[in-house]
């Protein structure tokens, strides 16, 4: 099977979403980053699902999320926060404490804009 041929084609193929999980989840390894890029936007229908799918990957998604919390896309970041950290283990969340304190508490002016602090802020609040 040609994983990759199941990575979304644009923000509606749900289908392909739907197929990823029925599959091993060590499967989707390899295209975690094709997938993150379907969740650009909070509106988008594959971003949920994606977040779903994802998730139970925890610890993995680390260096992932990592890239898009330090990328010029603050949409993105909105969108991550709201449908896929949030609802992840408290011990993934502990790991990228740093990551969500800088989003928190030392915003760009644009993060700001996207209420990328005031969801950061909110995720905090779920480890104390």
């Amino acid at each position: 099977m040609d994983i990759k041929g199941l990575i979304p084609k644009d923000k509606m193929d749900i289908d392909s979403v739907n197929k990823l999980k029925t599959l091993d989840i060590n499967l989707i390894k390899p295209i975690i980053p094709d997938l993150l890029e379907w969740t650009e936007d909070a509106n988008w229908p594959t971003t949920k699902e994606i977040g779903k799918l994802l998730q139970p990957l925890g610890r993995e998604l680390i260096p992932h999320l990592r890239k898009i919390f330090t990328s010029d896309d603050d949409c993105w970041k909105y969108s991550i926060l709201v449908k896929l950290v949030k609802n992840l283990p408290k011990s993934v969340l502990s790991e990228m404490e740093a990551d969500l304190k800088r989003l928190a508490f030392n915003p760009t002016e644009r993060e700001r804009q996207e209420l990328v602090n005031e969801e950061a802020t909110d995720i905090l609040l779920l480890l104390h």
